[in-house]
């Protein structure tokens, strides 16, 4: 299963790549501010949402009933996109009411220092994957975070 998604992961990440989508000046292993393992690894989340979030979906709300901890509505896997370089970033599940969490489409993080004493993240539903012109889902909250090894 794993060498199938790694594999899956690299097809789509070169096929993108050769297709001109990220085309300008050419540098070795450089993709203007990103890296390309930056970009391997943001496109990497999004395919692995978009293909398994319901399966780990399924797999959080098991852990979740065995420790007691369940939830009686709905849930849902979407990526967590980063708000000022609009990058997959991570995963994240979502609960609330059915018609609510249909509409999520993302998670939004917000990060900021408190008097360099905390830092601050905070994770927003919203209902497009471009934080920039998105709205928040009222009514539905995170429930867990999915930190994704690529």
């Amino acid at each position: 299963m794993k060498k199938k998604l790694l594999a899956t992961v690299m097809a789509v990440s070169i096929a993108t790549l050769s297709t001109g989508i990220f085309a300008g000046p050419a540098q070795a292993f450089s993709l203007g501010n990103f890296n390309l393992g930056s970009v391997l690894k943001v496109g990497g989340v999004g395919i692995l949402v978009d293909r398994f979030g319901g399966q780990i979906n399924d797999f959080l709300n098991k852990i979740l009933s065995q420790n007691n901890l369940s939830t009686t509505y709905t849930t849902k896997v979407v990526p967590i996109v980063s708000v000022g370089n609009n990058g997959y970033i991570g995963a994240a599940q979502v609960t609330g009411p059915a018609s609510e969490v249909e509409r999520v489409e993302a998670v939004a993080q917000v990060e900021a220092s408190f008097n360099s004493v905390a830092r601050i993240k905070g994770l927003v539903p919203i209902d497009s994957k471009n934080p920039v012109n998105a709205s928040r889902i009222q009514g539905v909250g995170v429930s867990a975070i999915i930190d994704i090894k690529i």
